[in-house]
């Protein structure tokens, strides 16, 4: 029996990972959208793709590193096909990240950068969304202690970002 399952009959909302993960992860789609939707568009212009790659080089990626930790952090209370998939889909956020970061900088690149944007963009959203699925039941309690650091992390980004 995982701890999950051991502490899920007496867990209540606020012991969880879930309105953390949730409010974290409401507030960095909605950053990342707004400077990933301009660019989707095929004819974005060059400074526009420019400001994208900007924002996800300079503040994306703090927000990415956290969520790559605490899968880690995570990965004890996960079965192991879930956390090796979030840890995939995460890598594959950090690919398409630096290929925006190569191409964006660059002119005439606008379609190349429309097509990774929308696929960033899409697959930034399900794995929030899995990420909350796998963890959000998870007793923050039961977290070692830089598992609690990154959680203290995520709300720290809430409230900053609120």
């Amino acid at each position: 029996m995982t701890a999950v399952q051991q502490g899920s009959a007496r867990l209540h909302d606020d012991d969880s990972l879930a309105p953390v993960l949730r409010a974290a992860h409401q507030i960095w789609i909605r950053e990342t959208s707004r400077f990933l939707l301009p660019i989707i568009v095929r004819e974005a212009p060059f400074w526009e793709r420019w400001t994208a790659v900007r924002y996800l080089a300079d503040q994306f990626l703090g927000q990415y590193h956290r969520e790559c930790g605490l899968i880690d952090e995570l990965r004890p209370f996960l079965p192991a096909d879930v956390a090796e998939r979030l840890t995939r889909d995460g890598e594959r956020i950090g690919r398409l990240q630096c290929k925006l970061d190569r191409v964006g900088r660059r002119r005439s690149t606008a379609h190349t950068v429309s097509v990774v944007s929308r696929e960033l963009l899409q697959l930034l959203r399900s794995w929030c969304a899995d990420i909350e699925e796998a963890a959000g039941r998870i007793r923050r309690d039961l977290l070692p202690e830089e598992g609690n650091r990154l959680v203290a992390d995520f709300e720290l980004y809430t409230s900053i970002h609120a």
